[in-house]
């Protein structure tokens, strides 16, 4: 089997923003919002590490390489020293603090909110409190968190919105009623486009190919209304979505497939959308009536199944084609507010509840049978966030701040249980195209290193 190999040895490849995804950069965890990972999650809710600063409110986490940003915030604006929202990187393996950085504080500022992370650049700014406030977005450097940037143009997304990258790196940014583009070098506005959101707040993006997808408030409803990503002009919008209020961004899927869940807790309007983009129109393949969430984030499956909220708190996996029900999970308790998802490489579902006084975080079987679950008080959108070697990330309020873990067999690359051909077969792929995955050393290069590193526990049968 390593003939099929040897040709690669020469690589000695940086690792490229276009590989598949092995880190947590936004809500969603990728630029389509999908919750797809090429990990392997944990087995059991045995954390690696566990502590971190205490915060009064569960951020979004995000995720690269080895690092982990994240806000802890201990107090509200006005916030006079600056110090009450500080952005946290911690060592994804040993869960030790890396830095800290407080930023200022400006009249009329709302607190610190990490937007993401790309190509060694953390996103943040002290926009938003429901697109009140406008503030400039920042870039800082993931290894030392100095400022290398503060954009042109203010923004006011927050954190509910969030932002999503273009391949080169470009955070783009929805909110209310703009979505900006904003040039990753220097911060300067690549472009801008004026829409509508429903609800301010929770009015983010998804991105696909060449375009941007967002929610817009239309007469009679909401449609999904379709951006090009590279010159910001409005293409095309899908047919109205009967409703009043939504609270959901979209998110698309690896094939392309929209689905938006757009709801208002009124049954007679509460559906769950997959919709088609045939590159000149949208229309709608299939709806089905959805449990009433707000400021979600829903996942598709490596099959392109899909997982959402059926009525009566129930999690539904439906098939892409038609939206035939798959597997229903049990009815979850109903104190929970935003749901957020995320699916592994074995196709298991990570669910937070999103919850306050009874947060609670769980893992799914394929069928949606519950394999574990943990309190996690206060949770809101403190989870999940995947990184490198299926380290989960689950953030909580006070100090809970927890990795979870289960170490693998480094030779079972497609994690079936056997080492063999298939093994090969499957380091061999990511390895020809210099994918993360198969920088096995964590060196932040795929060569030979890799290669001997896995033909070595190959060898020795693990």
């Amino acid at each position: 089997m390593r003939c099929m190999i040897a040709g690669a040895l020469a690589l000695n490849v940086a690792l490229s923003a276009g590989a598949l995804a092995q880190d947590w950069t936004n809500n969603g965890g990728n630029a389509g919002r999908n919750g797809q990972t090429s990990q392997l999650g944990p087995d059991a809710a045995t954390p690696l590490w566990s502590g971190g600063r205490s915060s009064s409110i569960a951020w979004q986490p995000v995720i690269e390489g080895s690092r982990v940003f994240l806000v802890r915030q201990t107090g509200f604006p006005p916030e006079p020293n600056s110090d009450e929202s500080p952005v946290v990187c911690m060592n994804l393996d040993t869960g030790q603090e890396i830095w800290t950085r407080n930023i200022p504080y400006l009249a009329n500022d709302w607190t610190t909110w990490v937007a993401g992370v790309s190509n060694g650049k953390v996103f943040v700014s002290r926009s938003g409190n429901g697109a009140s406030v406008k503030a400039k977005l920042h870039a800082l450097n993931a290894a030392t968190g100095a400022t290398l940037w503060s954009s042109a143009d203010l923004i006011d997304a927050g954190p509910y919105d969030g932002v999503v990258f273009a391949p080169n790196g470009d955070p783009v940014v929805a909110s209310f009623t703009k979505i900006w583009r904003i040039n990753a070098s220097n911060g300067a506005t690549v472009w801008t486009a004026n829409r509508v959101g429903s609800v301010s707040g929770n009015c983010g993006g998804a991105i696909h190919a060449d375009a941007i997808y967002v929610a817009d408030a239309v007469p009679g409803g909401h449609a999904i209304k379709k951006f090009n990503l590279s010159t910001g002009a409005f293409m095309y919008q899908s047919p109205t979505l009967s409703g009043f209020t939504i609270q959901n961004t979209p998110m698309v899927a690896p094939d392309g497939t929209i689905y938006l869940s757009r709801v208002q807790n009124n049954v007679s309007v509460d559906f769950f959308y997959a919709i088609d983009d045939n590159g000149a129109s949208m229309s709608v393949r299939w709806s089905v009536p959805a449990q009433w969430t707000t400021e979600s984030e829903f996942a598709v499956a490596t099959d392109g199944s899909v997982f959402m909220m059926d009525p009566g708190n129930k999690i539904a996996r439906r098939r892409a084609s038609n939206g035939s029900l798959i597997a229903q999970s049990a009815a979850i308790p109903a104190d929970f507010s935003q749901p957020r998802m995320a699916v592994d490489s074995q196709n298991r579902l990570f669910f937070s509840n999103g919850a306050f006084a009874n947060g609670r975080f769980y893992s799914f079987n394929p069928d949606l049978s519950e394999r574990w679950s943990v309190a996690v008080t206060n949770i809101n959108i403190g989870a999940p966030a995947f990184g490198r070697d299926g380290t989960l990330l689950v953030a909580g309020t006070g100090t809970n701040i927890k990795a979870y873990r289960t170490p693998r067999c480094l030779a079972d690359f497609n994690h079936d249980g056997f080492v063999n051909g298939d093994d090969y077969d499957a380091f061999a792929e990511v390895f020809d195209i210099a994918d993360p995955a198969a920088d096995l050393n964590h060196d932040g290069f795929v060569n030979g290193d890799d290669y001997d590193l896995f033909a070595e526990h190959f060898d020795a049968g693990c």
